[in-house]
C-alpha cells in the first residue's frame, strides 16, 4: 500500500484512515518510531516489544550455551557422576 501524505508545520502526520483500518491502529494506538538509512518506519508498539523479547530469549539462550560449553569439562567427570548417582 502506498500513500501520499504531509508533513503540518508543527511536524506532525496523518496516518490514512485506509491504513489505520488495515493495521488495527485506533485512538490511543502506541506507534515507534524509527529512523534507518534515511527511512523512518512506524512500527505497532505490541510488534516491536515482541521482537525485542525473541532477541532478549535468543541472547539468553547463547549465553546458557556458552556457559554450558566451557563448564562442561568440570561437571562431566566419573568421580562426579559416581557420587551423584547416589543422590539421584
Amino acid at each position: 500500500m502506498i500513500e501520499l501524505i504531509s508533513v503540518s508545520s508543527r511536524g506532525q502526520v496523518v496516518i490514512p484512515e485506509k491504513v489505520r483500518k488495515h493495521l488495527g491502529i485506533k485512538a490511543g494506538s502506541k506507534l515507534v518510531l524509527l529512523e534507518r538509512d534515511g527511512t523512518i518506519l512506524l512500527k505497532k508498539e505490541e510488534e516491536v516489544a515482541k521482537h525485542l523479547e525473541e532477541d532478549e530469549r535468543k541472547e539468553q539462550i547463547g549465553w546458557m550455551m556458552l556457559a554450558e560449553q566451557s563448564l562442561r569439562k568440570i561437571w562431566d567427570n566419573p568421580k562426579d557422576d559416581a557420587v551423584w548417582k547416589k543422590y539421584l
